[in-house]
């Protein structure tokens, strides 16, 4: 894959859990235990490291980690 961006919006596993466990628009994460969802996250974190940028999100409000994606898409 040429000419592409990928982007790893890290966040921590206790702040995603809390946020997908019981939303029915996430049909995986719906009424998943926490640990069938850590295992999920581990397994997805292999994948997503190999985006070319890693974003740790934690402390980010959503201005900034979007301020952040365009710095890095416009300097591509």
């Amino acid at each position: 894959m040429h000419n592409h961006l990928s982007f790893w919006l890290n966040w921590d596993s206790k702040i995603l859990i809390k946020r997908i466990i019981n939303n029915p628009k996430r049909p995986v994460a719906f009424r998943s235990s926490p640990n069938k969802l850590i295992d999920l996250i581990k397994k997805r974190s292999n994948i997503y490291s190999k985006a070319l940028y890693k974003i740790d999100c934690n402390n980010l409000t959503k201005t900034e980690l979007t301020n952040k994606i365009i710095d890095i898409y416009e300097s591509n």
